[in-house]
């Protein structure tokens, strides 16, 4: 059992102290996660948040451009509704096979949302009965919690977990619900609170995405009271915040600054201090440079949705630093041309100093990182595909039906698709007549999703560039 429950006021100033200590910090503290290594299996396993969503699509991007010689696999093992009570209810299809059966060598876990129990939290819900399922909704989500972490770490798995993104109480945004559930964000501190422990007593990662999605939104709605990160329904993040998400786990992982350091002296015609890339056939005199790098990653380029978090995270300057460097100048204006394209024009002073070629759409490097994002965005949706499929298994399974009885699995299924043809979802019913019409349609996604995989990773593969400095 949990220990220490709380009261409903005493959850309540939990969150409120927490919120405005988180405000005053900044945040900064972020978690501490093992980085993935070439030839992990990563599997997210969470609830809609991780099904539908797009935070860890984001990381599994900056790990093709970052790392292009550290590939990986990585499968979105979400179930919109999920709770770890599901998780481990079902063990034989959810757990067993649609996450074990990946045989992950790591494992994330964001689960809370549903966990808290959504009906007993709103401005009608108080009284003892109330707070006595709210305790028990805790209690079973620590014991439920407790055994998937066991099960996965029994087999073989590294995990880390991820403390429930936010539930927008404050937002004063007019399409937002109207019928606010109090208490629920003081419920979800309390399961970041019980995971702090969880990963102490099992050492496990940890990464502190809802304190910072706290800090942002108190931050933020102190100048505009109509900001939120989540949305209208005050559940579901929109894309930018899934990046702030992705920034908070690739904070915790400590990833490296640097997508390259590019030095050269033109005094000298030497490279001194470059990082991750490797600088050749230097020719240098106080007016012009030119040389040939190869850089080991690509700069990361955000999906245009999700670039408004730029603005609320220092992503950029923390993750995101493409620096070139060119001292010994003498005084004037430079073009930059690389491949013998012009990309900016910079006073020598500002490249003795570095500017970062991260942020610049016109260079070579910008455009292949883009044209990777696109594929990313085409990975997410085979994803999804994939989801779609066993959305229907973890359903079918979960009324006691052996899915592997094909008679009773369909059986099952065809009164599920008129459902939702009934209700006019198309996705669902689209999924649910290819599973009637191919036994193997989830082994099917399954290798498309591996084929975009593939994609993606040579897609971010570096390539040699020429650049030229000269000035005008």
């Amino acid at each position: 059992m949990m220990s220490s429950f709380r009261s409903r006021t005493l959850f309540a100033s939990l969150a409120v102290v927490a919120f405005h200590a988180l405000h005053a910090a900044a945040a900064d503290d972020f978690g501490s996660a093992e980085p993935f290594k070439a030839g992990d299996t990563v599997c997210y396993v969470g609830d809609s948040i991780t099904h539908g969503g797009w935070y860890h699509a984001m990381i599994d991007l900056f790990y093709a451009t970052r790392f292009p010689d550290r590939p990986l696999q990585t499968w979105n093992c979400g179930f919109g509704g999920d709770r770890a009570a599901g998780i481990m209810g079902d063990e034989k299809f959810r757990l067993n096979q649609d996450i074990l059966g990946h045989h992950p060598t790591v494992a994330t876990i964001m689960l809370g949302m549903n966990d808290i129990g959504h009906s007993d939290y709103g401005p009608d819900k108080t009284g003892p009965e109330v707070e006595q399922r709210r305790r028990a909704s805790l209690e079973t989500y620590d014991a439920k919690m407790k055994l998937l972490i066991e099960a996965l770490e029994k087999s073989g798995s590294r995990v880390i977990l991820i403390t429930p993104s936010i539930y927008d109480e404050t937002t004063k945004l007019a399409t937002a619900k109207p019928d606010v559930g109090p208490g629920r964000r003081a419920a979800l501190s309390e399961c970041a609170h019980q995971m702090e422990a969880w990963s102490k007593e099992y050492h496990t990662g940890l990464v502190r995405v809802q304190e910072t999605m706290n800090a942002i939104t108190a931050r933020e709605q102190a100048n505009d009271p109509a900001f939120t990160l989540i949305g209208p329904d005050r559940v579901h993040p929109g894309s930018p915040g899934h990046f702030v998400m992705a920034y908070v786990f690739l904070r915790a992982q400590g990833m490296p600054q640097e997508v390259a350091r590019i030095v050269v002296d033109a005094h000298t015609a030497q490279s001194i201090g470059a990082n991750r890339c490797e600088i050749n056939h230097i020719k240098a005199s106080p007016g012009a440079v030119e040389f040939d790098c190869l850089e080991k990653s690509l700069p990361f380029v955000p999906p245009n949705d999700a670039k408004p978090a730029l603005a609320l995270v220092p992503f950029q300057q923390e993750l995101n630093q493409e620096s070139l460097k060119i001292a010994g100048l003498a005084e004037g204006r430079y073009t930059l041309a690389i491949d013998g394209q012009a990309v900016g024009e910079y006073p020598a002073a500002e490249l003795a100093a570095g500017i970062n070629l991260a942020e610049n759409e016109k260079t070579p490097q910008y455009k292949q990182s883009a044209a990777a994002t696109k594929l990313y965005v085409g990975r997410t949706d085979a994803a999804r595909g994939v989801r779609a499929i066993a959305a229907y298994y973890y359903t079918i399974s979960r009324s006691h039906t052996d899915v592997a009885d094909r008679a009773a699995f369909e059986k099952k299924l065809v009164p599920l698709l008129e459902e939702a043809k009934a209700k006019n979802k198309k996705a669902d019913a689209d999924a649910a007549e290819a599973l009637l019409g191919n036994p193997d349609e989830l082994a099917k996604r399954q290798a498309q999703f591996q084929e975009a995989t593939a994609a993606l990773l040579k897609a971010c593969q570096p390539v040699s560039h020429h650049f030229a400095i000269t000035r005008r």
